[in-house]
């Protein structure tokens, strides 16, 4: 069955970046993948105000809908041109929605994919959050860089959590194809089952993966910036993490491992809630 890659598009308030229209396209061709690109094109619903106000709502509305249909068609004729070049199909389509709801809408979309493919930002992190908390689908986080090759060596930060569990089945193709598999562990940021650790390493090797198991310590520092910076020691290409291990409520109050990803992302990362 031929993997059916998803790849959410926004045009407002900023358009989608063409560095992750080149990533993605490579991930489609490096997997032999289907494309298939969801297009948002805003739609501001018509308020009437109580009051005189010296803004024009409705001109506003106006400029903001064409900017949005303008991006929107420059990203279609930008992802046909180099999918086309790099001989992957593609099915693209488009959609009108107010803004406070694209992602939700993108997120109910990903549900018929196998993975969604966006780049970490903090304008895109509303987007990220719903499509992690409400599609049940991976996503795949790419940096703001362009990405060329496969995944040969996957680091996976490991803390034994359910979340984990869920992104490491997700990851289960591409560990697979790898030629390499780091576990990392920070020991000393919060209790860590290592004996667990080294069974699941165990497990991999009789499956016939090369395997590594890292340890390091924060020593205070972000969880998720020892993890990356192990990753990367380790020759590491792909990054698999549980996504968003609290409620959102905690989350936001706490702050996290997948928080500091998405705001300085040293490579691509999946998640999985």
């Amino acid at each position: 069955m031929k993997t059916q890659l998803h790849l959410p598009l926004m045009t407002y308030p900023d358009p989608t970046s063409f560095t992750l229209l080149k990533n993605a396209v490579e991930l489609a061709r490096v997997q032999g993948a289907d494309l298939n690109i969801s297009i948002h094109k805003l739609k501001v619903p018509t308020i009437s105000p109580p009051f005189p106000s010296i803004f024009d709502a409705e001109d506003l509305a106006v400029k903001a809908e064409h900017f949005s249909r303008e991006a929107g068609e420059e990203l279609r004729r930008t992802i046909q041109d180099y999918a086309e070049q790099a001989g992957i199909g593609t099915n693209i389509s488009l959609f009108e929605c107010a803004e406070p709801f694209v992602g939700s809408r993108f997120a109910e979309m990903s549900r018929i994919f196998d993975l969604t493919i966006l780049e970490a930002s903090d304008i895109g992190r509303p987007t990220i959050e719903s499509i992690l908390f409400e599609s049940g689908r991976p996503l795949l986080l790419f940096p703001s860089e362009v990405w060329y090759g496969q995944f040969e060596t996957v680091a996976i930060g490991w803390d034994g959590s359910p979340t984990l569990a869920r992104a490491l089945s997700c990851a289960k193709p591409y560990m697979d194809e790898s030629k390499k598999i780091i576990l990392i562990s920070v020991t000393d940021d919060k209790a860590v089952d290592t004996d667990l650790r080294d069974q699941f390493a165990t497990v991999l090797r009789r499956s016939g993966l090369a395997v590594d198991v890292v340890s390091a310590h924060s020593g205070g520092a972000p969880t998720a910036s020892i993890v990356q910076a192990e990753a990367v020691e380790n020759g590491a290409n792909l990054l698999v993490a549980g996504g968003f291990g609290h409620s959102r409520f905690r989350e936001f109050i706490l702050g996290g491992v997948t928080r500091s990803l998405l705001q300085d992302l040293k490579m691509p990362v999946l998640l999985s809630h």
